[in-house]
């Protein structure tokens, strides 16, 4: 049993820390890929063929959308793909971009996964001939995913993790569901003076790669989606943790009016960064370097023994010529460029991502972008997060767990965790949630429809808890939006609740398909959910609770939440033992630019 117990808390780690990248260690059987010829499709670069997978759907894995974003092409805006003429077999999962691995033995030099050319995309579509396809007034609603995992790691999808798979979605609701990849970490975001000055377009100059392949997505797919009976003029964008910090840079992007028409947000949140951050040398709150393109160029040639120290090599790059500092950075390969990070949660990496380069994104904050209405996108948007966000970083923390192992055995006070749970979690929730939909709801009422998923109907093992230790965390709705459940996840839930946890997977993927369609989730695709009020109902309250009936169901709920409520409770609460104990909880629930100096000191913190 305790085996069982270490491999679920292995899914987790990735389904958490990878928006969703959760290994595919499931039985569950299907049919081989075989080439179908009803799934012959031409697009813009060349003719395809995929196959019949799962739930009957039509298949196609790996399709290019751009060409390799490497050599002289890394570190540029993307490129249109290397047409082809003979038909092409797209059967498999294409790689996954450049990324740490997500479990490893060691921080540093532990080698890399994917490759940088990776820029493809999949899609999921009810089975149609080549001659019956749907057109005209009959093309169906596009839905958009993009994956998670702090833009540093994660994929739309692989052949040894099969992450996001949208044949259900497809087939039972009548839509098409494309997956994608994108350039991560360093390779996605990333603007030094040295390529900004040889650049040619504004777009090769932005830093902004993966925000700029997914603009490419959408692109490919106004241009190619009828061919698979899908509605350009019908696109739905959504995401979850980064993927919806993603989608959210969608929203504020200029360059995207007219790609998509709806837009839901699980679990994100929008930070621009402003470039001089994301460039020069400098410090953070707590003092640490932030990993910006000139931090990041001193270090490399520090390691590549170009420079003895970290001084010796900023006066280095700024002597060096800009083209011949560009050419060095593009000889460098992948595992040199990533050598010099320290993986942090599943190889995650921390530094500057989606930047204000006043082009692809503009050099705002989230309130400034969202309370103007030139500044964003105006369609309407499904935006929510769990209830217990924080639980599935907080869960692996030996501030709060003890272990045995690298696995959490026992809550060293529950009590005390569920409060630091909470109140990092309404955090969250505001950032993500509460405050851009009330700036968007004070310009276009009626628009924003928000949610809270509170769903934690999981196993006791006895070891651990993971009700206790999870609850409602971060990650866990991805497979109720997919209504697919591979066999690790069925280890979470109790037998005598799965009936339970299909039907709310079912009513979650009618309301996110009814949105797709018609641009607001009312009472789901079959019309049978309870009503789904847009924010700020007086009547019927702010956000709709996506639970299990077992624990209440789904149901409005009115109660705005608001960051500064939150600071004043918590510096007001009573219940921790010391004043080393409340420090050590504030660096956990005030972390990034949530954390005050100033505040944290004035708490007794050293």
């Amino acid at each position: 049993r305790f085996l069982g117990i270490l491999l679920l808390l292995f899914f987790l780690l990735l389904l958490g820390a990878s928006g969703g990248l959760y290994m595919y260690l499931s039985s569950d059987d299907e049919a081989p890929r075989i080439a179908a010829p009803s799934a012959i499709r031409m697009t813009d670069s060349g003719p395809i063929i995929g196959f019949q997978g799962k739930h009957g759907a039509h298949t196609w894995l790996g399709v290019p959308y751009a060409e390799a974003p490497s050599g002289d092409l890394r570190w540029l805006a993307p490129r249109p793909a290397v047409p082809w003429v003979d038909r092409r077999e797209v059967l498999q999962y294409g790689s996954q971009c450049i990324q740490l691995p997500a479990i490893s033995g060691s921080d540093r030099g532990r080698g890399i996964v994917g490759s940088e050319d990776c820029l493809q995309l999949n899609i999921w579509a009810p089975t149609f001939g080549p001659t019956t396809v749907p057109k005209g007034e009959d093309q169906l609603p596009v839905m958009l995913w993009i994956h998670g995992g702090g833009n540093s790691i994660g994929s739309g999808g692989s052949d040894l993790m099969d992450v996001y798979d949208g044949s259900l979605m497809a087939t039972e609701h009548n839509v098409i569901v494309v997956s994608v990849n994108y350039r991560l970490g360093v390779m996605g975001w990333f603007a030094h003076d040295s390529f900004m000055a040889a650049a040619t377009s504004t777009e090769d100059a932005s830093g902004n790669f993966g925000t700029l392949d997914l603009v490419a997505t959408l692109q490919w797919i106004h241009s190619n989606i009828a061919t698979f009976g899908g509605n350009a003029h019908n696109v739905t964008i959504f995401g979850e943790s980064a993927g919806g910090t993603n989608v959210l840079s969608l929203v504020a992007s200029p360059w995207t009016q007219g790609l998509f028409h709806q837009a839901i947000v699980q679990s994100g949140d929008l930070d621009i960064v402003p470039m001089n951050k994301a460039q020069e040398i400098g410090e953070d709150s707590r003092g640490e370097s932030i990993l910006s393109s000139k931090e990041l160029v001193a270090r490399w040639l520090v390691a590549q023994g170009r420079a003895p120290t970290k001084a010796a090599a900023i006066k280095m790059q700024n002597e060096m010529p800009d083209g011949e500092l560009a050419l060095w950075l593009r000889s460098l390969s992948a595992e040199d460029l990533y050598s010099i990070f320290d993986g942090q949660f599943a190889g995650m990496i921390e530094m500057p991502m989606v930047l204000g380069d006043g082009f692809v994104l503009q050099d705002m904050t989230t309130a400034e972008i969202f309370s103007n209405a030139n500044n964003f996108v105006p369609v309407p948007m499904i935006i929510g997060s769990n209830r217990d966000e924080t639980a599935l970083f907080m869960g692996f923390s030996p501030d709060y767990v003890e272990f045995s192992g690298n696995y959490p055995t026992r809550i060293k006070d529950p009590a005390g965790y569920r409060r630091d749970v909470g109140y990092a979690s309404d955090l969250w929730r505001v950032r993500g949630v509460d405050r851009i939909a009330e700036r968007i709801s004070e310009l276009y009422p009626n628009q924003i429809f928000a949610y809270r998923f509170d769903a934690d109907d999981w196993r006791d093992y006895g070891v651990i808890d993971l009700k206790e230790l999870l609850g409602a965390a971060h990650a866990l709705e991805i497979p109720f939006v997919f209504g697919y459940f591979p066999a690790p996840s069925k280890l979470i839930f109790p037998d005598s609740t799965f009936d339970d946890v299909e039907l709310l997977s079912n009513s979650m993927m009618s309301y996110w398909a009814e949105f797709a369609t018609n641009g607001k989730p009312g009472r789901g695709r079959f019309g049978e959910e309870p009503l789904w009020e847009p924010w700020r109902q007086a009547e019927t309250g702010h956000l709709n609770i996506l639970d299990t009936d077992l624990d209440g169901g789904i149901r409005m709920y009115q109660k705005a939440l608001f960051e500064g409520e939150i600071r004043a409770e918590f510096i007001a609460d009573k219940t921790y033992a010391s004043v080393e104990e409340k420090c050590k909880a504030y660096r956990n629930i005030f972390w990034a630019d949530s954390f005050s100096q100033t505040e944290y000191e004035s708490l007794g913190c050293l």
